[in-house]
């Protein structure tokens, strides 16, 4: 089993951007109808479960073998 070492900074930089994201479509009211109101519980679970989730993607990939090659496998042949 593989088992990747990613760049931090790459992943705190994804975590981030995605918590900015999430909290300014929180405080524009998008999808809660209420705007003006940023839930921080649910920004500090997302920011403590997205990293390992990410890492866990990454460690997938890296040990199946046959991902790398589907884009091989899907693409037409025109």
């Amino acid at each position: 089993m593989k088992v990747p070492s990613p760049s931090l900074r790459e992943h705190l930089k994804f975590v981030a951007t995605v918590l900015v994201t999430i909290a300014v479509v929180q405080y524009t009211g998008v999808f809660s109808g209420n705007p003006g109101a940023i839930d921080p519980t649910y920004l500090v679970r997302l920011g403590l479960l997205l990293p390992i989730t990410a890492y866990l993607l990454t460690a997938i990939l890296a040990n199946v073998e046959w991902l790398p090659q589907w884009n091989r496998m899907v693409r037409n042949k025109d």
